[in-house]
């Protein structure tokens, strides 16, 4: 995936996703066993450490420098982990207010990468299909929280949670050994 995700702005985004669910699913586990105060402080720190790197600036330094976009994977890790640990037992108020966050957050983005109003030095006029890949994914995310319950409770069979874990590393594996 990372030969992939050098040409294609589409599959970069994906595989950014994929660090952030890889996260949420490790915290998910953990949200029994640790125990900290202020899981809604936890959760929307973890929702801006996610975005964070959406935000021009940001992007544009981790796009041209290596240990910041080496940074902004572990940062995109650490903040869906966070995430994971503290959203599913946050109140459906705090839940409701932090997808709220999340969409004032990703509107205007979204409608500026359509509109080509982003740069992406490295991926050159793929600003459009970015835009259109965020727009796939926000709905994505609203069917995830819509459908939690058995979500969670398909995550809570050992064999379930295993075979996830097996796919990631294995897409993990894949993106490393072969050329794309």
């Amino acid at each position: 995936m990372a030969g992939l995700s050098a040409q294609s702005l589409l599959v970069h985004h994906f595989a950014h996703w994929l660090w952030v669910i890889a996260g949420a699913i490790v915290g998910y586990h953990f949200r029994d066993l640790v125990r900290l105060p202020g899981r809604t402080f936890v959760a929307w720190a973890g929702l801006v450490a996610a975005f964070a790197w959406h935000l021009p600036p940001l992007l544009s330094w981790a796009e041209t420098n290596q240990p910041a976009h080496i940074f902004a994977h572990v940062t995109l890790l650490i903040g869906g982990g966070a995430m994971g640990w503290a959203v599913p037992q946050l109140s459906g108020a705090r839940k409701a207010a932090l997808f709220i966050g999340a969409n004032v957050v990703m509107w205007p983005l979204v409608l500026a990468e359509l509109a080509n109003a982003f740069v992406y030095p490295s991926y050159s006029g793929q600003a459009t299909t970015a835009g259109i890949a965020e727009l796939v994914a926000m709905p994505l995310a609203w069917l995830v929280l819509a459908f939690w319950g058995p979500l969670r409770r398909g995550l809570a069979r050992p064999g379930a949670t295993n075979a996830v874990l097996a796919l990631f590393a294995l897409a993990a594996l894949v993106g490393w050994v072969l050329p794309f």
